[in-house]
Protein backbone atom coordinates (compact mmCIF):
# COMPACT_ATOMS: atom_id res chain seq x y z
CA UNK A 1 0.00 0.00 0.00
CA UNK A 2 1.48 3.36 -0.97
CA UNK A 3 1.94 6.00 1.68
CA UNK A 4 -0.64 8.11 -0.13
CA UNK A 5 -3.24 5.42 0.47
CA UNK A 6 -1.95 4.89 4.02
CA UNK A 7 -2.51 8.60 4.67
CA UNK A 8 -6.08 8.21 3.42
CA UNK A 9 -6.67 5.23 5.70
CA UNK A 10 -5.16 7.08 8.66
CA UNK A 11 -7.18 10.20 7.88
CA UNK A 12 -10.38 8.24 7.50
CA UNK A 13 -9.81 6.16 10.63
CA UNK A 14 -8.76 9.12 12.76
CA UNK A 15 -11.75 11.19 11.66
CA UNK A 16 -14.11 8.25 12.22
CA UNK A 17 -12.80 7.79 15.76
CA UNK A 18 -12.93 11.49 16.55
CA UNK A 19 -16.38 11.82 14.95
CA UNK A 20 -17.63 8.84 16.93
CA UNK A 21 -16.41 10.32 20.19
CA UNK A 22 -17.73 13.82 19.56
CA UNK A 23 -21.11 12.90 18.09
CA UNK A 24 -21.46 10.06 20.60
CA UNK A 25 -21.01 12.53 23.45
CA UNK A 26 -23.49 14.91 21.83
CA UNK A 27 -25.96 12.05 21.36
CA UNK A 28 -25.56 11.03 24.98
CA UNK A 29 -26.10 14.62 26.13
CA UNK A 30 -29.14 15.19 23.88
CA UNK A 31 -30.67 11.85 24.84
CA UNK A 32 -30.16 12.70 28.50
CA UNK A 33 -31.66 16.14 28.00
CA UNK A 34 -34.72 14.64 26.30
CA UNK A 35 -35.10 12.07 29.04
CA UNK A 36 -34.12 9.10 26.82
CA UNK A 37 -31.72 6.44 27.97
CA UNK A 38 -28.18 7.83 28.02
CA UNK A 39 -26.44 4.67 26.75
CA UNK A 40 -28.78 4.49 23.73
CA UNK A 41 -28.02 8.09 22.78
CA UNK A 42 -24.33 7.43 23.25
CA UNK A 43 -24.44 4.33 21.02
CA UNK A 44 -26.47 5.98 18.26
CA UNK A 45 -24.29 9.10 18.39
CA UNK A 46 -21.10 7.04 18.22
CA UNK A 47 -22.31 5.14 15.17
CA UNK A 48 -23.52 8.25 13.36
CA UNK A 49 -20.38 10.16 14.31
CA UNK A 50 -18.16 7.30 13.17
CA UNK A 51 -19.84 7.14 9.77
CA UNK A 52 -19.80 10.91 9.28
CA UNK A 53 -16.22 11.11 10.51
CA UNK A 54 -15.12 8.38 8.11
CA UNK A 55 -16.75 10.07 5.13
CA UNK A 56 -15.37 13.51 5.99
CA UNK A 57 -11.94 12.12 6.88
CA UNK A 58 -11.68 10.28 3.59
CA UNK A 59 -12.71 13.37 1.65
CA UNK A 60 -10.18 15.48 3.51
CA UNK A 61 -7.44 12.92 2.85
CA UNK A 62 -8.35 12.75 -0.83
CA UNK A 63 -8.25 16.53 -1.05
CA UNK A 64 -4.67 16.70 0.18
CA UNK A 65 -2.45 18.55 -2.24
CA UNK A 66 -0.25 15.96 -4.00
CA UNK A 67 2.64 18.41 -4.08
CA UNK A 68 2.86 18.23 -0.31
CA UNK A 69 3.40 14.48 -0.18
CA UNK A 70 6.68 12.80 -1.00
CA UNK A 71 5.77 9.51 0.71
CA UNK A 72 4.85 7.75 -2.52
CA UNK A 73 8.20 8.64 -4.07
CA UNK A 74 10.09 7.61 -0.95
CA UNK A 75 8.64 4.12 -1.20
CA UNK A 76 9.50 3.61 -4.85
CA UNK A 77 12.61 5.64 -5.66
CA UNK A 78 14.99 2.67 -5.35
CA UNK A 79 12.89 0.65 -7.80
CA UNK A 80 12.95 3.28 -10.52
CA UNK A 81 15.12 2.73 -13.60
CA UNK A 82 16.83 6.07 -12.99
CA UNK A 83 17.93 5.13 -9.44
CA UNK A 84 21.70 5.47 -9.00
CA UNK A 85 23.15 2.85 -6.66
CA UNK A 86 24.78 4.31 -3.57
CA UNK A 87 22.39 7.23 -3.27
CA UNK A 88 19.67 7.44 -0.67
CA UNK A 89 16.40 9.22 -0.01
CA UNK A 90 18.26 12.37 1.10
CA UNK A 91 19.61 12.62 -2.45
CA UNK A 92 16.31 11.96 -4.21
CA UNK A 93 13.88 13.87 -1.97
CA UNK A 94 15.19 17.28 -3.09
CA UNK A 95 14.82 16.25 -6.74
CA UNK A 96 11.21 15.15 -6.28
CA UNK A 97 10.43 18.28 -4.23
CA UNK A 98 12.05 20.45 -6.92
CA UNK A 99 9.92 18.74 -9.54
CA UNK A 100 6.71 19.24 -7.57
CA UNK A 101 7.49 22.87 -6.81
CA UNK A 102 8.56 23.81 -10.32
CA UNK A 103 5.57 22.04 -11.85
CA UNK A 104 3.30 24.39 -9.92
CA UNK A 105 5.46 27.40 -10.77
CA UNK A 106 5.52 26.65 -14.50
CA UNK A 107 2.02 25.18 -14.82
CA UNK A 108 1.13 24.20 -18.35
CA UNK A 109 4.66 24.48 -19.72
CA UNK A 110 6.82 21.63 -20.95
CA UNK A 111 9.65 20.35 -18.79
CA UNK A 112 11.69 19.82 -21.95
CA UNK A 113 11.33 23.47 -22.98
CA UNK A 114 12.31 24.59 -19.48
CA UNK A 115 15.19 22.15 -19.10
CA UNK A 116 18.08 24.65 -19.11
CA UNK A 117 16.20 26.95 -16.72
CA UNK A 118 15.43 24.03 -14.38
CA UNK A 119 19.01 22.80 -14.53
CA UNK A 120 20.23 26.29 -13.68
CA UNK A 121 17.87 26.43 -10.71
CA UNK A 122 19.03 23.01 -9.51
CA UNK A 123 22.69 23.97 -9.69
CA UNK A 124 22.17 27.50 -8.30
CA UNK A 125 20.49 26.06 -5.22
CA UNK A 126 23.49 23.77 -4.70
CA UNK A 127 21.22 20.82 -5.57
CA UNK A 128 19.25 21.48 -2.37
CA UNK A 129 21.76 19.33 -0.49
CA UNK A 130 21.50 16.36 -2.86
CA UNK A 131 24.57 14.61 -4.24
CA UNK A 132 22.79 14.11 -7.59
CA UNK A 133 24.06 15.95 -10.64
CA UNK A 134 21.33 17.41 -12.85
CA UNK A 135 21.60 14.49 -15.29
CA UNK A 136 20.86 12.12 -12.39
CA UNK A 137 18.17 14.30 -10.78
CA UNK A 138 16.31 15.16 -13.99
CA UNK A 139 14.45 11.80 -14.28
CA UNK A 140 13.15 12.18 -10.70
CA UNK A 141 12.09 15.76 -11.44
CA UNK A 142 10.34 14.54 -14.60
CA UNK A 143 8.67 11.72 -12.63
CA UNK A 144 7.26 14.28 -10.18
CA UNK A 145 5.98 16.42 -13.08
CA UNK A 146 4.34 13.40 -14.72
CA UNK A 147 2.70 12.39 -11.44
CA UNK A 148 1.14 15.84 -11.05
CA UNK A 149 0.06 15.88 -14.70
CA UNK A 150 -1.69 12.53 -14.17
CA UNK A 151 -3.31 13.71 -10.92
CA UNK A 152 -4.60 16.87 -12.60
CA UNK A 153 -5.94 14.82 -15.54
CA UNK A 154 -7.80 12.52 -13.10
CA UNK A 155 -9.25 15.54 -11.29
CA UNK A 156 -10.41 17.01 -14.59
CA UNK A 157 -12.06 13.74 -15.63
CA UNK A 158 -13.69 13.36 -12.23
CA UNK A 159 -14.93 16.95 -12.22
CA UNK A 160 -16.45 16.43 -15.65
CA UNK A 161 -18.37 13.33 -14.57
CA UNK A 162 -19.74 14.69 -11.30
CA UNK A 163 -22.19 17.10 -12.85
Amino acid sequence: MSSLKKDHVLGTGSAALLGGIIVGAIGWFVAGFLGAAGPVGLAVGAVVGGVLGAVLGNRASEAMVPSEDLGHFEQIFKTMPYYVTGHDWHDYAPAYRYGLDTHDKYAGQSLTKLESQLQGGWEAAARFGSRLQWSQARPAVAHAWESLDEAHARETRTAGTSI
